[in-house]
């Protein structure tokens, strides 16, 4: 639902370029699709499926964001607003006080928004458990043999989890609390009852029409691009981070990492990582948190040496600012067409992060065209330099991250069920099951005999598993949780039917309604939406009972990535490692949690990220930071420019 408060600057001019562009591809879309619309290999297929993505985004913007939340303007419960002079200057600790106007707009606690109308968002109690989502898991949903997605490493799949836990956590009710959804055990799972804590509903909001019949979900994290998954997200915790054993903050701004391991405090109360957000942790994450602390702290000393008067707190915020954008622009021009290698996707993103000349001339010169460009130029300067520098656009919808956002990032197939670490100078290789290397386990390699550096170059050679139906790990489907905190109890759960009751628990549409949402024509038979595996249709129409309109979303988008068969239209296109589906509302997300995030627009500039900042934002990819912190695995990456590719065995 559109919100005058809400809209950005956009001229007239241009809004009626935007309408005309959105609806000449939508007629176009409903024969062809966006990525068959220009010769294979030819410029006409690169710059044809740009334009088509730019209509395709500006059409989403327009039907897809509803907003679930109040009044923006006072602070959420347990969340202040941020009182010190530099509120406005800093990421506060959660979230608060980027939109300066609305002050509590995708801070700790703010609701999910939707991409879907909020009408059709309510819980089908009736359906919860139907068709049986063990059932789907067993038949659909588990890994046969391990399927690989061998244009990625195993980094790819460890960042999308280090990305998505600073972005979104979801609350759920205590658990025994008489509100937890109880699964009767079924097929291969023989551990008795599956108990899955339920989500646990905003309070209604009486001021907002209908809210207790739609119900909406807050969310634990700040929503912005913050690194609240490093630094996490309360004063209190920024502070213990940046803490050394001796009870003393450490120098320069810097985050404490033990000067002898070069790793991160254990927390003795979880005997796991000490960082902001240890959820599901495993040797991935591991690895990623201590690499941008390091990176942090390289950010802190470079600050101190060029940046002249600045004390250890103001090193510290600054440092946190530009490490988030060094991660934000790994996301977007690395990570992103890593994982969906459509030549259309480089250069989409790239002109996100610094427009059509960045992708053609690099971003210094894009940096330096930004500066001559006179603003009036408006949707031509953000065209030609990208996002970064234009004024915050919210599009018509306060900013929240959403519901279908999360679907869409479900990505468990990318995780193996086993990690072989090869030591980088020897070549000797040892495996470790996932769960040798997850929860308190997860430093096993590190502390017996593999160095860190091995780990990651292990990471780097190694294949994630394809996005697709029937290759969801085994290890996710029984699963053994860490005791909880309140009752000290070990669950067990398939993942994968959690996935599943999750969707279905907040309202997430099953798949053909969430195409008839996002404008995509709908699979009208099992052979379709299996592309055309007999076994696998036949399995799909016995689990759902033969009602199409039944399969969830999850299952649905993974079919789209399934090998076709027997003559079946290919739905993804050309490079792409997940859903085309999912891609739809990563393409309305993507841009716009750069748009709407000041730091990223009107504040991204020397005079808040320092003439330092700005260069290092500039010069940094995940290559470097790999290499500036682990110089010997050089010859692994040499010729790689994209470092979430497959490195060369050394």
């Amino acid at each position: 639902m559109k919100d005058p408060r809400y809209t950005g600057n956009q001229g007239a001019i241009s809004r009626f370029i935007d309408r005309k562009l959105a609806a000449h591809y939508r007629r176009i879309n409903e024969t062809v699709p966006w990525h068959r619309q220009g010769p294979e290999g030819s410029w006409l297929e690169k710059w044809l499926g740009v334009l088509n993505l730019l209509g395709l985004r500006i059409d989403l913007r327009e039907e897809n964001l509803h907003d679930t939340d109040g009044d923006l303007t006072q602070p959420k419960p347990g969340c202040p607003f941020h009182s010190g002079a530099d509120a406005l200057k800093i990421r506060t600790p959660n979230g608060t006080q980027n939109d300066p106007n609305h002050g509590a707009m995708g801070c700790r606690g703010s609701r999910f928004g939707r991409n879907v109308p909020r009408t059709i968002t309510a819980q089908d109690a009736a359906k919860l458990l139907k068709p049986d989502p063990l059932l789907i898991s067993q038949r659909l949903m588990a890994r046969q043999e391990f399927i690989p997605a061998t244009t990625v490493n195993l980094l790819a799949a460890a960042w999308i989890q280090f990305q998505v836990h600073d972005w979104m956590l979801h609350e759920n009710e205590p658990l025994d609390a008489g509100k937890d959804i109880r699964v009767p055990p079924s097929g291969d799972w023989l551990h008795g009852e599956m108990v899955v804590p339920r989500t646990k509903p905003d309070a209604v909001n009486p001021a907002i029409p209908n809210d207790a019949e739609y119900p909406a979900y807050q969310n634990k994290n700040p929503q912005w691009w913050d690194g609240s998954q490093i630094y996490g997200d309360t004063p209190e915790e920024n502070r213990l981070l940046r803490t050394a054993p001796d009870g003393n903050l450490c120098p320069l701004g810097q985050l404490y990492v033990d000067p002898k391991t070069h790793l991160l405090p254990v927390n003795p109360a979880t005997s796991m990582t000490l960082t902001g957000l240890t959820e599901n942790w495993w040797l991935g994450l591991e690895l990623l948190h201590t690499l941008f602390a390091l990176e942090h702290n390289a950010i802190c000393q470079t600050l101190a040496q060029n940046e002249k008067g600045l004390d250890d707190d103001q090193i510290y915020q600054k440092a946190r600012l530009i490490n988030c954008a060094v991660m934000a622009k790994i996301h977007t021009v690395e990570w992103t067409p890593g994982i969906i290698g459509h030549p259309s996707i480089q250069l989409a993103l790239d002109a996100n992060w610094m427009g059509i000349a960045g992708h053609l001339f690099g971003e210094r010169f894009s940096r330096w065209l930004d500066l001559i460009t006179p603003n009036w130029t408006g949707a031509l300067k953000l065209l030609l330099t990208g996002i970064p520098g234009r004024e915050v656009d919210h599009h018509g919808a306060p900013f929240a991250l959403t519901e279908e956002f999360a679907t869409v990032y479900r990505l468990h197939p990318l995780i193996p069920d086993s990690v072989s670490i090869t030591q980088f100078k020897t070549q000797n290789r040892t495996d470790y099951s996932m769960h040798d290397i997850s929860f308190e386990r997860t430093r096993t390699p590190l502390t017996q005999r593999e160095s860190f550096r091995d780990a990651l170059y292990s990471f780097g050679v190694a294949h994630p598993g394809a996005i697709t139906i029937r290759n969801y790990p085994k290890f996710l489907r029984d699963l053994e949780l860490p005791p909880d905190p309140a009752t000290g109890i070990r669950r067990k759960l398939d993942l994968a039917a959690v996935d599943i009751i999750r969707d279905r628990e907040r309202g997430v549409p099953r798949y053909n309604d969430f195409l008839r949402h996002l404008r995509i024509k709908p699979v009208a038979s099992w052979e379709e939406l299996a592309g055309g595996d007999p076994i696998l249709a036949s399995d799909l129409k016995e689990v759902y009972e033969d009602d199409l309109e039944a399969v969830d979303t999850v299952v649905g988008m993974f079919c789209e990535a399934h090998p076709r068969q027997n003559g079946a239209k290919e739905v993804l296109p050309r490079g792409f490692g997940f859903s085309d589906t999912a891609f739809r509302v990563f393409i309305l997300m993507a841009s716009r949690r750069l748009s709407s995030d000041r730091f990223f627009c009107s504040d991204f500039k020397k005079e808040t990220y320092t003439a330092t900042g700005m260069t290092w934002i500039r010069e940094r990819s995940m290559k470097r930071v790999i290499l500036a912190h682990y110089p010997e695995l050089a010859p692994a990456l040499e010729g790689q420019e994209n470092a979430f590719g497959p490195w060369k065995h050394v």
